[in-house]
């Protein structure tokens, strides 16, 4: 009896290691299998992020050159403002140090001419230069003209402005009659439209080239993140397959998949630890997380301006109100529409977004680049001037009549506007919540007055 049991007992035990058996080997070979399917995945994952970041590169080496054209192009025509609004020499020499020796925007459109193949394209470009041209021939008249009327040493004058003939008109002009000459040249509607024209010719040239490299970009932003689900679900297998060897899971996937998991969560870089496919995702991982830092980084950056005129926000203007305490050098303009409502009320909501982006635009053009501009309510306006003071008052009085006198000039088909505009200048000892207030001040002397005028806080 005892011998009957006994075989019965080792013909269990034979045949219960013989599904053990067959059991690890279908857990060895999904292991396998899915082990060198990861290995698949994650290097058609390493190939498209080439292929992301190759697109991504050209698409951003390409805005980078068409942005550089306009930066030099304002940059000029800050400048040229600058000097005609103040004589000051300096200016001059910025000027033609940017075109003679800098050359940004030469050097920006050969940048974009490497990634650009197509003839037929070329006149675009061809075109914007002819008109850069025309537009510094423009800007040299309204240089001669203040060299002129500020009595300029000849043998000092840049060799474009000895070339400059100017009219016998213009040559019997007084001296403030050839000053305002010259403001008016570099800001009327005929020199905002040949700057309009070059960059509309520039965009015209690059658009095939950014939407191509964009609709690149996107594709293979969509199929890495579609490889980034296969590796994880992969994983996931790979560890349900591998649980009942304890030492080589826990060493090599459970521990790492772990940590970075709750890394993930916190948005962390995570340490390349673990298996050779945890350590290629935690490589593909970290680039996608630095990438994706600088794109909400330019998230941010577009959090912080007005959709619809593009000037910077009522969130910026409060940030500068808790951050500046000392306003010495600094001028603070607030600007308010005239009669808004009336506007909105009689041609409705639309034309009053447009009559908002003229404003806008009138407000972009007129001031330097680096002074900041926001809209901090629906009509209402701010300017933050650094490095001015109560010197440059004259000047500011000008280029505020000279906004205020062209807000209708142009086919725009839009109602009459005027505005009201208040200034103060900051001192050693004010802050800026008393500057606001200094100015509002004198906003509000100019709305309960005349309306469409400047008033300065005294």
């Amino acid at each position: 009896m005892k011998d009957k049991n006994t075989k019965i007992e080792e013909k269990s035990t034979v045949s219960s290691g013989v599904k053990l058996e067959v059991f690890n080997f279908i857990i060895i070979a999904v292991a396998t299998v899915v082990t060198i399917t990861l290995s698949i995945i994650v290097y058609m994952a390493h190939t498209t992020y080439n292929a992301f970041y190759s697109a991504t590169e050209e698409y951003i080496n390409c805005r980078t050159s068409a942005d550089q054209i306009h930066e030099a192009s304002e940059y000029l025509t800050n400048e040229v403002r600058a000097f005609t609004f103040t004589g000051n020499t300096e200016h001059l020499e910025n000027y033609f140090t940017e075109a003679n020796v800098s050359k940004r925007r030469e050097r920006a459109i050969n940048a974009i001419k490497q990634y650009v193949n197509n003839e037929d394209k070329d006149i675009y470009l061809e075109d914007s230069v002819k008109l850069s041209k025309d537009l510094m021939n423009i800007e040299f008249y309204a240089m001669r003209l203040v060299l002129e009327a500020n009595k300029t040493n000849y043998s000092y004058y840049p060799e474009e402005i000895k070339a400059v003939n100017l009219k016998e008109e213009d040559k019997a002009l007084s001296v403030e009659e050839k000053t305002l000459l010259a403001q008016k040249l570099v800001q009327d509607e005929i020199y905002n439209d040949y700057k309009d024209k070059i960059y509309k010719n520039v965009s015209l040239y690059t658009k095939d080239l950014l939407d191509d490299t964009r609709n690149r970009e996107i594709k293979n932003s969509n199929l890495f993140s579609c490889y980034q689900l296969i590796q994880m679900i992969l994983i996931v297998v790979l560890i349900a397959t591998l649980i009942l060897n304890v030492s080589f899971t826990s060493i090599l996937l459970i521990k790492p998949l772990r940590k970075s998991s709750k890394l993930i969560v916190r948005q962390n870089s995570m340490p390349i630890k673990g298996s050779q496919e945890i350590r290629t995702f935690a490589r593909l991982y970290n680039k996608v997380l630095e990438k994706t830092k600088t794109q909400q980084e330019k998230l941010s950056y577009d959090a912080s301006h007005d959709s619809l005129t593009g000037i910077q926000n009522r969130a910026v203007f409060d940030e500068m109100y808790k951050t500046i305490n000392n306003t010495e050098d600094i001028a603070l303009i607030l600007a308010d529409i005239d009669n808004f409502k009336t506007i909105n009320d009689t041609y409705g909501h639309e034309i009053g977004d447009k009559v908002l982006q003229k404003i806008a635009s009138n407000l972009h053009n007129s001031f330097r680049t680096d002074d900041i501009i926001c809209r901090i309510g629906g009509d209402e306006f701010t300017i933050i001037m650094n490095g001015v003071s109560n010197d440059y008052k004259d000047q500011l009085q000008g280029k505020m009549e000279f906004l205020l006198n062209h807000l209708n000039t142009g086919n725009d088909n839009l109602p009459n506007m005027t505005m009201s505009i208040g200034i103060a200048f900051g001192s050693k000892n004010l802050n800026f919540n008393e500057l606001y207030k200094n100015a509002d001040k004198a906003l509000y002397k100019v709305k309960t007055t005349t309306k469409n005028n400047v008033a300065f806080f005294d």
